[in-house]
């Protein structure tokens, strides 16, 4: 019996998914506290992604290897994609390995939303 759940596939397919659509959900967050009021629905999105982006940034913070952070951020917050990432840091770095640190920075961003109950 595990104390803590280990992140399976489906939890680091879900968190990519999630991951894709945080720059939407920030602009969306930055759109809705510029508003005078929101709507019912607009408060209810509002509150929802806000909760969302926070456990994402945290989750930003736990990643431990700088080189990782910059590919997870490059790919998922600059909202770049995949083959523009492996262009930006294959000079200095091979496809293989790229693709391993981001599924590194996508296990490590799991492994705390799944603690946070997000996913």
């Amino acid at each position: 019996m595990e104390f803590f759940p280990s992140v399976t596939a489906i939890d680091k397919v879900a968190t990519r998914v999630l991951l894709k659509k945080y720059p939407k959900m920030v602009r969306k967050i930055g759109v809705y506290e510029k508003k005078e009021s929101l709507t019912e629905l607009e408060a209810i999105e509002y509150k929802d992604f806000a909760g969302k982006v926070r456990e994402i940034n945290r989750a930003f913070e736990l990643i431990e290897d700088d080189e990782v952070m910059a590919i997870i951020k490059h790919r998922y917050v600059n909202a770049r994609k995949h083959k523009l990432t492996l262009l930006t840091y294959t000079a200095t770095t091979s496809t293989a390995t790229i693709n391993r640190r981001i599924g590194v920075g996508v296990a490590t961003i799991a492994d705390h939303l799944k603690l946070a109950g997000i996913i």
